[in-house]
């Protein structure tokens, strides 16, 4: 439950540096277990869908696990909490109408950005859908809403609890006008590009499960240029490049661990960095280069461990939480 002040502290911060923030849950946040709930993981839920409004959240997405208490249960937190939740094919019957708005279109800083909800209809075990309602599948609901949300925003971000990879990879191949997707169903934690048939990229994101990190993703858009060119590597390189001058600078003049290497192994050895510099340097330039005049990204994934400090407002709502009063 730290992570959850946690999170507070890293969503404010961003806040207050005066830049345009768009707040999502992928979903599965609200029940981490198989089954019905108890009364208390009920109560966590709604502790968590309330932090979430004070932490100004936008929308959520309606994941398998979160259907673990029922459909009037989301619906109750819900209104109490402000917070939409989304889901494209979560349907009241086959072929019914989706029984929270399957999508959301956002204002940020001029740039309408427009938000569906999906979760997988192929989980074993739990069954599909809670009685009396149905869950249809995600591609065909992921086409009418990126079909509907294409004539008005200039950005689409489909939030899917999908149960892998490979599904994920099929849904681009399928549906094409999608830029991102915010995961929360498959293992581990997801940063690619993945091509439709046609060429269209998407890019795909997922954290760790469990609160234990909060993934980022800093946008900088052209408007009328919907190619996005990502940028994740850049500091990475250049990081890479500067250690690897270290280096050269050690096996150079002899110094440090490379006083006790011979000479000539030093003069290989300076020959290899500096092969790898140069490959380094153009994989940068590169990258430059390509994003001239278009759309880019940079993703990246904040720990929310003990080095950041806990938000005082939800950390006394969760110390309220845990003494029962």
């Amino acid at each position: 439950m730290g992570g959850l002040a946690r999170r507070a502290t890293v969503i404010k911060d961003v806040k207050r540096q005066g830049e345009n923030a768009l707040i999502l849950d992928a979903g599965n946040s609200l029940f981490q277990g198989k089954g019905s709930p108890s009364p208390q993981e009920r109560k966590k839920a709604g502790l968590i869908a309330a932090a979430y409004g004070h932490m100004g959240y936008q929308a959520v997405n309606v994941g398998s696990d979160d259907l673990s208490a029922g459909i009037e249960f989301l619906r109750e937190i819900q209104r109490d909490s402000h917070v939409p939740f989304l889901s494209a094919n979560l349907l009241g019957q086959k072929g019914g109408k989706p029984v929270f708005k399957s999508h959301w279109v956002l204002n940020i800083g001029g740039i309408r950005v427009g938000v569906f909800g999906l979760t997988s209809d192929l989980r074993h075990g739990k069954g599909p859908a809670p009685e009396g309602y149905f869950i249809s599948d995600p591609i065909a609901a992921a086409k009418r809403a990126a079909s509907q949300l294409a004539k008005d925003c200039d950005i689409i971000v489909a939030l899917g609890n999908l149960v892998s990879f490979k599904e994920y990879t099929r849904m681009v191949q399928a549906v094409e006008g999608v830029h991102f997707i915010l995961g929360s169903g498959g293992k581990g934690s997801y940063h690619h590009t993945i091509r439709s048939k046609d060429g269209w990229k998407t890019g795909l994101f997922q954290a760790y499960a469990k609160g234990q990190f909060l993934g980022r993703i800093d946008l900088n858009v052209i408007k009328g240029n919907r190619d996005f060119v990502d940028l994740s590597p850049k500091d990475q390189l250049r990081r890479q490049i500067s250690r690897i001058e270290r280096q050269l600078d050690s096996y150079r003049t002899g110094t440090g661990y490379a006083e006790s290497i011979p000479q000539d192994k030093r003069q290989d050895l300076i020959k290899r960095l500096e092969e790898f510099k140069e490959r380094s340097e153009a994989h940068l330039e590169r990258l430059e280069r390509d994003s001239r005049g278009k759309s880019s990204f940079i993703g990246t994934r904040i720990p929310l461990d003990n080095r950041v400090r806990e938000d005082l407002g939800i950390k006394e709502m969760v110390d309220r939480f845990k003494t029962g009063s």
